[in-house]
């Protein structure tokens, strides 16, 4: 869900907001080993961002806008996968998801929903198959990856759905209700399940207000997922929780304080955390929490707002969204807590690849 508080901010500062000059224009192939951040940008000023940062910390701020001449990524940056020689980017405001060559940086095509539809999150399938969930339409829709076309436009699932994942035959699909906004109606704060082949509704897991985001271990045959406080409930607190699908129960609850990230060890199963205090390690084994790095946001430039895993190099990555106006930037921090390095990238960094 985009934070309040970013689209607070933004509509208080937009006539303060610079714009960054015109890159130059980049042809050399991007370096293989790096990771991709896409930045939301402000939401309805189209200033989202596809950011590539190299193995040795330098980063390319918009790679989109500096291999196309004249072309931008679009308003709102909002998730990101990578398959092939392919880097395909969810685009919620302009309801696109647009593709790109992995190594040049070049614009492949798009996929456009039309009625105003948002394209949010997106999960892999299968090597052609995709599903993508639709924030403001309350459903998930089916996309070919190679063909780029919309294969089952809608199939319906709860009031705004957000994260979602797919494992063993079944998808699983985060629907948080926008918080507060839409708590009071049928299916918000749970997580959908359905069958992968028809997409049809088999099951669903409760109690979950707010839910955000669904995170498959495909190694250990089990779905970790994450949800929030609601904020008329100030002194309430998120969590996460592991599913087992093999006895459609729940096996683990553990409360975090505003979790904004989860990624998954594929080595261990171990798992880490972003939330309000910090990092957080967590073993679903021995059930116990480890402080990677304790960190609480604040001030004018420091909001950490986003988790993802930098799988080759075994590094954390933070997105820090700064003040949400200025420009972000991406922490690597290794599993012992050090930071390895700082690099600078779009407007609020929301999601890695």
């Amino acid at each position: 869900m985009r934070s309040p508080l970013l689209v607070f901010v933004a509509a208080l500062c937009l006539r303060c907001v610079p714009l960054p000059s015109a890159p130059e224009l980049q042809t050399t192939p991007l370096r293989d080993g790096g990771f991709f951040v896409v930045c939301e940008g402000l939401w309805r000023q189209d200033n989202a961002t596809l950011s590539y940062v190299n193995p040795s910390g330098t980063s390319e701020r918009d790679v989109v806008s500096s291999r196309n001449p004249g072309l931008r990524l679009g308003d709102t940056g909002s998730d990101i996968l990578v398959r092939g020689d392919s880097v395909y980017v969810c685009v919620s405001t302009s309801g696109t998801i647009e593709v790109y060559h992995r190594t040049t940086g070049v614009w492949k095509g798009r996929i456009r929903f039309e009625n105003g539809r948002q394209p949010y999150h997106i999960a892999r399938v299968d090597d052609t198959v995709a599903i993508c969930s639709m924030i403001n339409d309350d459903a998930i829709c089916e996309v070919n990856l190679r063909l780029l076309q919309i294969r089952i436009p809608r199939a319906p699932v709860g009031p705004a759905p957000e994260g979602l994942c797919a494992l063993s035959g079944k998808l699983y699909v985060a629907n948080s209700g926008l918080g507060d906004l839409r708590v009071a109606e049928a299916g918000a704060g749970t997580v959908s399940i359905l069958d992968a082949l028809s997409l049809r509704i088999v099951d669903s897991i409760k109690g979950l207000p707010n839910a955000m985001s669904c995170s498959a271990d495909a190694v250990r045959n089990r779905i970790w997922i994450t949800y929030r406080n609601l904020t008329s409930q100030p002194d309430s607190l998120g969590g996460i929780v592991l599913y087992d699908p093999s006895t459609s129960r729940i096996v683990d609850h553990q409360r975090y304080s505003s979790p904004k990230g989860l990624v998954i060890d594929p080595s261990s199963g171990a798992i880490y955390i972003l939330h309000r205090y910090g990092v957080d390690l967590y073993d679903p084994n021995t059930r116990i929490r480890t402080t990677i790095v304790a960190h609480e946001s604040g001030g004018p430039n420091d909001v950490w707002y986003s988790l993802g895993w930098w799988a080759s190099q075994q590094l954390l990555l933070v997105g820090n969204a700064r003040s949400y106006v200025t420009d972000g930037e991406v922490i690597a921090i290794d599993l012992t807590g050090t930071i390895r390095f700082r690099t600078n990238v779009g407007l609020n960094p929301a999601s890695f690849e």
